[in-house]
């Protein structure tokens, strides 16, 4: 039995790009929650762009995430794009 191919989420390229970009806080392979939600979807930084989000009308550094196993909605969606402010640095040994 095959799986079907991950699905990155939607994202668009900004009309303008700025010259200098912002310095990224994460880097590929850091492990990272959510903040500020009750039960945070949790996983791995897989890649960063500077992107126009399609579902915030927001433009700045977004990091693809790529869900844990054990994150809450995994079930749902195997990636998520997370702005800076919204996640968080996550200690592996507070992996549920």
């Amino acid at each position: 039995m095959s799986h079907p191919a991950p699905q990155i989420p939607p994202f668009a390229v900004p009309e303008y790009i700025p010259q200098i970009l912002p310095q990224q806080q994460f880097q590929l392979g850091d492990s990272v929650r959510w903040r500020q939600v009750p039960h945070p979807d949790f996983g791995r930084i897989l890649g960063v762009i500077y992107t126009h989000s399609s579902s915030c009308i927001a433009t700045g550094l977004h990091y693809l995430v790529l869900l844990d196993e054990q994150s809450p909605s995994r079930h749902i969606t195997s990636y998520d794009f997370a702005f800076e402010q919204d996640i968080e640095r996550l200690n592996q040994s507070s992996v549920v």
